[in-house]
């Protein structure tokens, strides 16, 4: 079991490091002319919390256990998952500029653990990757898919995130950010805030299946066996 000190310490500093990003995120300095965006960009108040609490999830969920030399990437996937989710909320884009390095950067990051693990354990984050890659990109060609380049290019680091910690961790994160996405868009339907045609920002339920999937995988499997 992961010791207390260590999940404090973890959501303390990225707690911190997000409200640090979240104060720099409410200057608007990521939006371009392209977005015509005209409302204020927001109030920041909500992402340190968020990042602390999500640096915590990742620790007692991957930090516990042989998987501890992945958790860097966990917790850099918390503050990537609180920025991406104020721009693609605020402009419904996701910035090539954020996510392609900040995906290297994961990938990097468990690639290492992938070596410090040794055996063919590299070939569960590629199988991931690869897999839920091929899902959106799919989407994105079919017609009325609903997802643009951003969630292309953002499917394959969550799929390398999932695919290390199983194939039902995998499968768990991109249902979950179907369900999740589906939820999100009747919800904004039925408040009338947005039309049938209206773009819709589905990164954020890309982000929050796959959260749902590092910390709930076993609790969902159980639930769906009855025991």
């Amino acid at each position: 079991m992961t010791p207390w000190w260590v999940v404090a310490l973890a959501a303390v500093a990225l707690g911190v490091a997000g409200h640090l990003t979240g104060r720099q995120l409410a200057t608007g300095g990521y939006r371009i002319p392209e977005d015509e965006a005209t409302h204020p960009p927001g109030n920041p108040w909500w992402t340190g919390p968020a990042t602390g609490l999500l640096a915590a999830v990742a620790t007692l969920s991957v930090g516990g256990d042989a998987r501890w030399t992945s958790l860097p990437a966990y917790l850099l996937l918390a503050w990537l998952t609180v920025a991406l989710v104020w721009i693609d909320l605020d402009v419904h884009r996701l910035p090539i500029g954020l996510v392609v390095p900040g995906g290297a950067a994961v990938l990097v990051l468990l690639g290492i653990a992938a070596v410090q693990a040794g055996g063919t354990r590299w070939v569960l984050p590629v199988v991931g990757a690869v897999l839920m890659g091929g899902v959106y990109l799919l989407l994105a060609l079919l017609p009325g898919g609903g997802v643009g380049g951003g969630d292309v290019r953002l499917a394959p680091v969550l799929g390398a995130l999932l695919g290390w910690l199983g194939v039902l961790h995998l499968a768990v994160g991109i249902a979950a950010g179907f369900l999740v996405g589906g939820i999100g868009a009747l919800a904004l339907l039925l408040l009338r805030r947005v039309g049938l045609q209206s773009p819709i920002a589905y990164g954020p339920a890309m982000c929050l299946g796959a959260w749902v999937a590092v910390a709930g995988t076993s609790r969902i499997l159980t639930w769906l066996l009855g025991g």
